[in-house]
């Protein structure tokens, strides 16, 4: 039997898994990766946690809330008040970054996660510590985005960004596979002290990696003037809405566990869930990135959009185990794909000698959409007798407002 000759694998036309060889991009991808482990394995319960938290504590019960009532109110509350202190805190903590350099931001960026993780661990037993985790999520989420995309648009190739992004998702998936699967379980036999515990000592190792940085300072200034400027310009305000309709796909998502678990009733499941559905996703990452080089058609993508939009509005009339994991799996098939192209696009985007500030002025559209998405969730569920379907109806607008991106610099 003849041998194969596996240097010659490329043959085959099977995707070749491979990064920028730089350094630098060798330590954001692993910044990248580990961060998120430590969200998906620390923080993937964190909607059901601050539920849980909120109810047993009976937040705001004098004010008539409910048990569930005071449980979202309390969970809005922190998830919108975390970016309303990004979102104030925006200029400081991108001069901070200017001044002492990207490596200096991502290391305090995670230092201040670990606080956050601290304070979560000691707002079991009192509520009061939340406060502090709410200060150090806010401040710690500017300084990892502000610092993430602007190194990672610069580093990467455009010819290439698409096998660069295709390559990331699959280390996600892989990430969002194995993660929640194991913290429900962890959650499960241990309790969220363990899990917290787990996440330290994850973001003690992202503080050392950070620390090998080395990259110059940023030049690029940001101001309220400039802002205001490119406020005025037609193609970022349509930039803008595509920004914040992402943003509110991502936090619905985001909330889609405690949706789970709520009719489901108990974590182990939610994960198992999860896991199933990114095991079903994962391998397509390989082959969409080094497509998304080869082809720039928009078909594909506005075909996807419509996809997702639908699937938000099927979430409202599913309650079975098996029906939440085919929509799960559908959804990260098609998503794979639609939100590849954008992050494509959005980075190609931001090179250039203003990407510093384009990045920043991205998190401030960010942060206010956050805040505006958790006020309006907290009132579906209590003014409002729309609760999961406007959710669900939010998600779907926010699907099609991603379609607005636009390939084309600001002049």
């Amino acid at each position: 039997m003849p041998s194969i000759n596996f240097r010659n694998s490329h043959n085959f036309h099977l995707p070749r898994i491979t990064i920028d060889a730089s350094r630098n991009m060798r330590i954001f991808f692993g910044i990248r990766i580990l961060r998120e482990l430590a969200n998906k394995f620390a923080l993937f319960f964190l909607p059901v946690f601050l539920f849980q938290l909120g109810e047993g504590a009976h937040f705001w019960a004098d004010h008539g809330l409910s048990s569930f009532q005071s449980g979202i109110v309390l969970m809005s509350l922190y998830l919108g008040g975390t970016r309303l202190v990004a979102l104030l805190l925006s200029f400081p903590a991108g001069n901070f970054i200017r001044k002492y350099g990207f490596a200096a931001g991502l290391m305090l960026s995670h230092l201040l996660y670990a606080v956050m993780l601290v304070a979560f661990r000691f707002s079991l037993d009192s509520l009061s510590w939340l406060w502090l985790a709410l200060l150090a999520d806010g401040v710690s989420s500017f300084l990892m985005w502000g610092c993430f995309h602007p190194l990672f648009a610069k580093g990467a190739h455009k010819a290439r960004m698409g096998r660069d992004l295709g390559f990331v998702q699959l280390l996600l998936n892989l990430t969002w596979m194995i993660a929640p699967m194991l913290s429900g379980v962890v959650i499960y036999l241990f309790g969220y002290e363990v899990l917290f515990s787990i996440g330290l000592s994850i973001i003690g190792v992202v503080i050392f990696i950070a620390a090998l940085l080395d990259v110059p300072h940023e030049k690029d200034e940001i101001s309220l003037k400039e802002l205001s400027f490119w406020v005025n310009e037609r193609r970022f305000v349509k930039l803008g809405v595509s920004i914040a309709g992402k943003t509110i796909y991502d936090l619905a998502i985001f909330s889609w566990p405690l949706y789970v678990f709520l009719l489901l009733g108990n974590a182990e499941k939610v994960g198992f869930v999860y896991g199933l559905s990114f095991l079903l996703s994962m391998m397509l990452s390989m082959f969409i990135g080094s497509k998304l080089d080869d082809k720039e058609r928009k078909k594909p993508f506005f075909v996807s959009g419509g996809v997702l939009s639908v699937l938000w509005a099927l979430r409202a009339q599913i309650f079975s185990f098996w029906s939440i994991a085919v929509v799960d799996a559908i959804d990260k098939l098609t998503g794979n794909f639609h939100w590849l192209f954008y992050d494509r696009v959005l980075l190609n985007r931001g090179k250039g000698r203003e990407a510093f500030s384009y990045f920043v002025y991205r998190e401030m559209i960010v942060s206010l959409t956050v805040v505006i998405f958790w006020g309006i969730f907290a009132l579906l569920f209590w003014a409002f007798p729309f609760e999961w379907k406007g959710l669900f109806t939010m998600a779907a607008m926010g699907v099609l407002m991603s379609l607005l991106i636009g390939k084309k610099h600001e002049d």
